[in-house]
């Protein structure tokens, strides 16, 4: 909030984080999108209920449709994630502990292997298009790191201060 953020954390039963995007979150070119009957909403979305957005942070760190079941064959739901992306069309960044790795075992080698794989490559299917470790396991308990969130926070500022700004004035 100290960035000019305001967060809407979302809380899910299970690993289908896909249905929460598509029933009660929305953004303004999807709202333009369906105005213009360019963008056609799912039955289930809640209309009158549903929060506009200008990103989208997963923090379970698996495939945003099916979760790690869904990862069992590679890609397989990364059509329904790309058309629930493109029509929102905001930033899509990861960001969770190493749920895997002590925060030492980080420091000293990276994320490693199955870790990567989960934080890393299953969403990039998805269209993540960024990813912050925010942490790790202290003995048998998961810990946040400060720096880390305020990496977030500072990550997602500029995402979507690059997207408010004119194409012309962008500088990369």
């Amino acid at each position: 909030e100290g960035k000019g953020l305001i967060p809407v954390p979302v809380f899910i039963n299970g690993v289908e984080a896909h249905t929460i995007v598509r029933d009660w979150l929305t953004s303004q070119h999807e709202i333009d999108g369906v105005a213009r009957g360019t963008i056609t909403r799912d039955s289930t979305y809640k209309a009158n209920e549903a929060t506009s957005v200008h990103a989208v942070v997963s923090t379970i760190g698996f495939p945003l449709v099916g979760g790690p079941a869904g990862s069992m064959e590679a890609g397989r739901n990364v059509d329904v994630a790309s058309a629930l992306l493109s029509d929102l069309d905001v930033p899509y960044v990861v960001a969770s502990p190493l749920l895997l790795q002590s925060i030492p075992m980080w420091k000293s080698n990276g994320v490693l292997g199955l870790q990567s794989v989960v934080l890393y490559s299953l969403p990039e299917l998805d269209g993540a298009i960024d990813t912050v470790v925010l942490g790790g396991l202290v003995g048998d308990k998961i810990a946040l790191v400060p720096e880390r969130v305020r990496k977030l926070c500072d990550r997602l500022h500029g995402w979507i201060s690059l997207r408010r700004t004119p194409p012309a004035d962008r500088k990369v």
